[in-house]
């Protein structure tokens, strides 16, 4: 009787206990050029915009990615070496890029999200992918890509900067 009698004192005791999660934001790299920000893990909600980017160029879907843009992009071709600047919609910018193709692949490895963690600031997406693109004279160029995506506080990108080489 003694056991069931602190058993039944003890049972709400367990059955109060409440676990709680936190959450700690840990930091995985730093900036290294200017004020040396601390980064953090970033928003994946950004991260899957990145790739749906991506995939919408590949598909020819330049509204969608318009909508996502912000009103002036920076953007840092793989060749070139110029920075150009473009104001939204830049429709017309990206479809003479995909003019001389039938279609495009473009499959991603991984991608990552890396923000200062501080209000008011921007998130950095990074993807590395491999990118066919099947030419309208029926050659193919094979390209191992990485990309970087600039978003601001606004959840808008502001700056693609893109590095490629060719992939045998």
């Amino acid at each position: 009787m003694k056991k069931l009698l602190l058993l039944l004192l003890v049972l709400p005791l367990f059955l109060s206990c409440e676990t709680k999660t936190i959450e700690v934001n840990s930091q995985v790299g730093e900036g290294l050029r200017g004020s040396q920000t601390k980064l953090y893990a970033g928003s994946m909600d950004y991260a899957k915009t990145t790739l749906d980017v991506l995939q919408a160029y590949a598909d020819g879907d330049f509204d969608f990615i318009m909508e996502k843009m912000a009103d002036t992009v920076s953007f840092f071709p793989d060749k070139g070496g110029e920075l150009i600047s473009l104001v939204n919609p830049f429709n017309d910018f990206l479809s003479s890029m995909q003019e001389p193709y039938d279609s495009i692949s473009r499959n991603p490895y991984n991608v990552t999200s890396v923000s200062s963690g501080l209000e008011d600031s921007y998130t950095i997406i990074s993807v590395p992918f491999t990118e066919v693109r099947y030419a309208k004279d029926g050659s193919v160029e094979r390209d191992r890509v990485f990309e970087r995506f600039i978003f601001n506080s606004d959840g808008k990108i502001t700056r693609v900067n893109k590095w490629s080489s060719e992939l045998d």
